[in-house]
């Protein structure tokens, strides 16, 4: 049997939390953090414009960095996705923010909130799916 990925031990744990209850502000985060590395495993590895192959992210973050690039690893990140999985962008970028205000200003997630997150999430595996082959 295969072994899970990152991203799918955090989805069991968003499906877990989810039903649980009691810890919406978890659901978000789970949420964000299954799609971080759902993208990233679809993303890398991919060849840029030179012709020069990136195996993971922390190769192209470093790379960026050493040409000048000041940006976050978030959101590098949200840039990649808008660039490489069509229409997963906005939907990332809003899980990406959902979850930066429930774990920095306020854990307080209603039950909709968590419910929208993880329907973010539901459509960026659905996204990604579609981006196969």
């Amino acid at each position: 049997m295969k072994p899970k990925t990152h991203s799918e031990h955090n989805y069991e744990v968003c499906e877990f939390l989810l039903s649980d209850g009691r810890f919406y502000d978890w659901v978000v985060t789970t949420a964000f953090y299954s799609a971080l590395h759902l993208v990233q495993e679809e993303i890398f590895p991919f060849s840029d414009d030179e012709a020069f192959t990136y195996s993971s992210f922390e190769q192209y973050f470093s790379k960026q960095l050493k040409e000048g690039t000041k940006i976050s690893k978030h959101q590098s990140t949200i840039k990649l996705v808008e660039q490489r999985i069509k229409g997963a962008g906005n939907l990332y970028r809003s899980l990406h923010d959902m979850c930066r205000t429930c774990r920095y200003r306020n854990y307080h997630v209603s039950p909709k909130k968590a419910k929208v997150a993880k329907s973010y999430l539901d459509k960026i595996r659905e996204l990604v799916d579609s981006n196969v082959g």
